[in-house]
């Protein structure tokens, strides 16, 4: 038995709003607690054993045996890392469970779960808790050392295994350690988390990376129980070692209901939200010809980020004009201006350093003397950016930038709305427009092409079957994997000839600003290099 510490530690309000943050501390209510074990035991289960990694002041240990979730004799064990909360677990717990009970104040991270747990015996194994609401990024903004060993946890390939690709919650992290660790014990693992850590478990069981048999989801109000803006759930899999691939996870309204509101399907090119509404537009399922790419990445709006003033002047975002050659100044779309269209009329404009990545930036002190003199000037905002994409490319990089950048028409979508829009943009100005990153786009050198997909994906099949796969409380509802799933050649099987022939020549005419140009052959011949998926100029990445 582990023996606390005497005094506890006094804090001081700041000191606690900082724990909070760096252990993602939301410490469960007894009453939630209550209705979680009341869940549980719905099943008809009884465990032999229990093991909370995470236990805080000891709430779910104590509602277990209070519960009656546990049999006789048996064996709990519980690992906290906060002193403070470990004294208070050893005083509520010591004299309710006695000899069976031990508690370990250290971290999770620091606990090999396979060899350095002592149990008694043998039998059911229950993991239940809440482990931190708190990512990896969040850590090292605070510089703290409650972290597990960094891996590549999801084989992310480039940029996406060091920028926002790679950057997960502890609470996933602590996940994939119990059910890596514990699989010879066939754990049922209960815990509270965010939903979008029990999809992205869900999505790596999916590839055959855990052994879990089933899984399912009830959803709780963290507004309600932790004054918490965020979707939540109690998960729970059972974990086996002879498991085949997860197929589908029952999600569930809340902690009593009985029938789940819908299923999430397992595939292998991903999740789909609601099985049942995509099995009705499964024929949309495919592959896009082309490459979705996203926007500029240049993490220093205040300095590259310009408006155009009535007079045709620019100001950056810090209120001071700027005088630099035109050349390098491009159109700029946001995600709120293509989520509401607002295209017609386009405020806002973008400095382009390169024509791609790498490209070296020294160049411009001889071709852009204005433009160079103003980057140095603010140096010191470059200077600042934090990620790992700049390190060793040249002064004032960007990321996101390519050929494919200028070419003269695209279909953009905003990866930050829930309800998809997909808009067709021509030349703005004579220039072609950039657009943010947070925003995903396909070029197009022919103005039919590009009229002809923006009205296939913006059909109603394609938004159902976007609906139905993507998961709208994501931090980007839209991914560029979700839409590198569309198959155009789908949508084109169940769109009207008449209707799509229509609205494309219409769209390309606007794009275009010339009728004369978007004759019936054309469009012809651009449906059909659509759907042949034929090759795109714009297709290659580049260097």
């Amino acid at each position: 038995m582990a023996t606390p510490s005497p005094n506890p530690l006094y804090l001081t309000r700041e000191w606690r709003t900082f724990l909070s943050r760096e252990f993602g501390d939301f410490q469960t209510p007894r009453r939630l607690v209550k209705e979680v074990v009341a869940c549980l035991r719905e099943s008809g289960k009884r465990w032999d054993r229990l093991l909370e990694p995470t236990c805080g002041v000891g709430n779910f240990i104590l509602g277990a045996v209070e519960g009656h979730l546990l049999s006789d004799g048996a064996k709990v064990i519980g690992i906290e890392l906060q002193q403070r909360h470990f004294v208070k677990a050893c005083c509520l717990n010591e004299h309710a469970l006695g000899s069976q009970f031990d508690l370990f104040n250290t971290s999770i991270f620091n606990v090999d779960l396979s060899s350095q747990l002592e149990w008694p015996h043998k039998g059911k194994l229950l993991v239940l808790g809440n482990p931190p609401w708190v990512t990896n990024s969040e850590l090292g903004a605070l510089s703290s050392d409650n972290v597990p060993t960094k891996r590549n946890l999801k084989n992310l390939n480039g940029l996406d295994a060091i920028t926002g690709g790679s950057n997960f919650d502890i609470a996933e992290s602590i996940w994939l350690k119990l059910i890596d660790e514990l699989k010879d014990e066939e754990p049922t693992i209960a815990m509270l988390c965010k939903t979008s850590v029990a999809r992205n478990i869900i999505e790596y069981a999916s590839r055959g990376k855990l052994p879990i048999a089933s899984a399912l989801i009830r959803k709780i109000d963290a507004a309600k129980w932790f004054g918490a803006s965020v979707d939540a759930c109690l998960f729970v899999v059972e974990v086996s070692r002879n498991a085949h691939a997860l197929s589908q996870v029952p999600v569930f309204r809340d902690l009593k209901s009985t029938s789940p509101e819908h299923v999430i399907g397992v595939l292998d090119r991903g999740l789909i939200a609601d099985q049942r509404s995509y099995s009705e537009v499964r024929i949309v399922e495919g592959s896009f010809p082309f490459q979705w790419r996203q926007g500029l990445k240049h993490d220093a709006a205040d300095v590259m980020e310009l408006t155009w003033q009535r007079d045709g002047s620019l100001r950056n975002k810090l209120g001071e004009p700027v005088h630099i050659e035109s050349d390098f100044v491009y159109p700029l779309l946001k995600s709120s201006d293509v989520a509401h269209a607002r295209t017609t009329r386009i405020e806002r404009a973008v400095i382009v350093t390169q024509t791609f990545v790498g490209e070296s930036t020294t160049p411009l002190s001889t071709n852009a003397p204005r433009l160079w003199a103003y980057l140095q000037s603010h140096s010191q905002v470059f200077e600042r950016r934090r990620s790992s994409i700049y390190q060793g490319k040249p002064v004032f990089s960007i990321f996101g930038i390519g050929p494919y950048s200028f070419a003269p028409f695209k279909v953009v979508v905003s990866g930050m709305y829930k309800s998809p829009k997909f808009v067709a943009i021509g030349p703005y100005g004579q220039r072609p427009v950039m657009m943010d990153d947070t925003c995903y786009f396909v070029p197009f050198e022919s103005a039919m092409e590009c009229a002809i997909t923006a009205t296939l994906l913006n059909s109603s099949p394609c938004r159902q079957f976007l609906e139905s796969t993507m998961f709208r409380d994501g931090k980007r509802p839209i991914t560029k994997k979700l839409l590198q799933r569309i198959s155009l050649d789908g949508l084109a099987e169940l769109a009207s000839s008449d209707e799509l022939r229509n609205q494309s020549t219409d769209l390309a005419s606007h794009l275009l600003h010339d009728k004369a140009a978007t004759n019936l052959e054309s469009w012809d011949a651009a449906l059909g290099s659509l759907t042949l998926k034929q090759p795109s100029l714009w297709g290659v990445d580049s260097p």
